[in-house]
């Protein structure tokens, strides 16, 4: 059994609705009425914003990638600057001890005066054992020529 009130509740709700509904329909037409006649009854649905934003999201990426590039290339200069460093070191240790080992070297001992040179042209020693001195000798005593002895 349905009592008055219930009934009025529904009435009321009816109403509401009917009344309602249409104010708001007319509020929404007022607020986008001016968008309306800005850009004309027809819109044209294109996806320029997806295109853009797929865009800007490659251009984020390439950006990343460029300073991933660029910070590789730091690394790669500072580890060669390193082996530089490092064979430069090697290098300087190299010739400290080249260095130290030349003073350290004693002068190379001096040969002992030579003898007197024994020209077999100037040898007056009859009994000389040299063989290029025997070996002028008997040239000299053999050649039909004067010579002075």
């Amino acid at each position: 059994m349905q009592r008055r009130g219930d009934r009025v509740g529904l009435i009321e709700r009816a109403i509401s609705r009917k009344v309602k509904t249409p104010l708001k329909r007319a509020v929404r037409q007022k607020v986008t009425r001016p968008a309306r006649e800005k850009f004309g009854t027809r819109v044209v649905k294109t996806d320029f914003r997806q295109r853009k934003a797929a865009a800007a999201r490659a251009e984020k990426r390439e950006r990343q990638r460029q300073r991933r590039r660029e910070a590789a290339a730091r690394k790669r200069e500072a580890a060669k600057a390193r082996r530089r460093a490092a064979a430069d070191r090697r290098k300087a240790a190299a010739a400290e001890r080249r260095r130290k080992a030349r003073e350290k070297r004693t002068a190379p001992a001096r040969r002992p005066p030579a003898r007197q040179a024994h020209d077999y042209r100037l040898c007056r020693d009859e009994e000389c054992a040299r063989h290029a001195c025997r070996a002028y000798r008997d040239g000299q005593a053999d050649c039909p020529l004067e010579h002075v002895a």
